[in-house]
């Protein structure tokens, strides 16, 4: 790692690479235009494993065959999550070129979260035991949650700090936090940073439908997951996994990258007050944090990435955290949520959201929110309805806010190189 250490502690942090496994596609352009078209990558549950559930429904990465990234035997090793996590990854490490000849692997941390992976997993690893008193090695390894990024770090050789953070729905924005102030704080070249999860077991689904949070409209599960609407009934659970390759604007020139967008700011904050309801004020307060961090004011941000879950509870609660901290101008800004497209991956969900973001900011537009069909008086927002909206776009709020109070929201914008650099 070139002189890290001795750097100073004011790094610009840059996006250089991105890869996704989404319900969309397992490919930038197959995920960015599934956005912008307004599809829905819910579908139904099929398979004898999940009949007994109330509601099958689900967003999956569909058509994923593991045979065409992985050998047999290395794809027994893995968990959904951990394959999925390399999938994504791969691309995002192709997408930012990095290779032994212009990286340190020292250098090299990899911040890859997964917050429920592991459980559904290892469920039946464990259902084998209670009916045969048997069990298999691969047990520990595979449901660990930091598989995804072990793999990750495996896999390229990297030494950097390997962390798995576990922070349930806002797991992903954390990871890309912690990972953004390492890098900015001079102690580390590059992160893979991300998160991955896959929930697809019959007891975890089980598990979530028991909390009557999720959608019940098997009838038609593209149109299930309806954020912002007065009859929405739920979230829809989704897997996937989002990874971008974090780097220091100073390293990232000097080997010649192409740089996708700039980290300005991360806001984290917990709202010590429920597991499973959560506050204004928690929400508020990593918004406000966020933006500070960033050094802009509420005029600074052009379109905010909502966690927009469509539970009853929490689209109302962020809707008016929103207006909290941005007093009249939260009417003036764009506010769309992604997950009635690509379901609620949990951990997953911040990073493929926060890509989305990045693509935002490229082609100057934002995505709908799709299923809207009935105005709710207390959520009254401009949240993109109508379709994609082509607009001008600097700066972006992505919000993730988890069960547990754990918020996290980042800020990206647009990159914009100082003079100096230039010449």
């Amino acid at each position: 790692m070139e002189n890290a250490n001795l750097r100073e502690k004011t790094e610009r942090v840059v996006i250089t690479g991105m890869g996704v496994a989404s319900p969309l596609g397992c490919s930038l352009d197959e995920f960015w235009s599934g956005l912008l078209a307004g599809r829905s990558g819910v579908g139904s549950l099929d398979g004898s494993i999940f009949s007994g559930l109330p509601s099958k429904i689900g967003a999956m990465v569909w058509g994923y065959d593991e045979a065409q990234y992985f050998e047999s035997k290395e794809a027994r090793r893995m968990s959904r999550s951990s394959q999925l996590g390399l999938v994504a990854a791969e691309q995002a490490v192709a997408n930012s070129g990095l290779d032994r000849d212009n990286v340190d692997p020292t250098g090299v941390g990899v911040f890859v979260g997964s917050s429920i992976g592991g459980y559904s997993a290892s469920e039946a690893f464990f259902k084998k035991f209670y009916e045969d008193n048997r069990l298999s090695p691969f047990t520990i390894p595979i449901s660990m949650n930091v598989g995804p990024g072990s793999n990750i770090s495996i896999k390229y050789g990297f030494q950097g700090p390997l962390v798995d953070v576990d922070a349930a729905c806002s797991t992903a924005a954390h990871s890309i936090g912690y990972a953004f102030n390492m890098i900015r704080n001079g102690n580390l070249d590059i992160a893979v940073s991300g998160a991955s999860d896959s929930p697809f077991s019959p007891a975890v689904v089980g598990a979530w439908m028991a909390l009557h949070a999720m959608s019940t409209r098997e009838d038609c599960p593209a149109e299930a997951c309806r954020p912002f609407s007065a009859d929405r009934d739920g979230m829809v659970l989704g897997e996937g996994s989002g990874i971008v390759v974090l780097e220091a604007e100073s390293h990232a020139l000097k080997r010649g990258a192409s740089i996708l967008a700039e980290v300005k700011g991360y806001g984290a904050s917990a709202d010590s007050s429920h597991l499973t309801q959560p506050t204004q004020k928690g929400p508020a307060l990593a918004m406000r944090r966020a933006l500070s961090d960033a050094g802009l004011g509420l005029e600074d941000v052009d379109y905010i990435n909502a966690h927009a879950t469509a539970t009853k509870w929490n689209d109302m609660n962020e809707t008016k955290a929103i207006k909290e901290v941005f007093g009249d101008r939260a009417y003036k800004i764009p506010v769309s949520g992604n997950k009635a497209a690509l379901g609620h991956s949990i951990a997953g969900s911040g990073a493929l959201e926060l890509i989305g973001c990045v693509l935002s900011l490229r082609d100057q537009i934002v995505p709908p929110t799709i299923n809207y069909k009935v105005p709710d008086p207390e959520c009254d927002l401009d949240y993109v309805t109508e379709g994609r909206r082509e607009v001008p776009l600097k700066n972006i709020m992505s919000n993730s806010f988890a069960f547990g109070g754990s918020n996290a929201v980042l800020v990206v914008g647009t990159y914009e190189p100082n003079i100096e650099n230039i010449k």
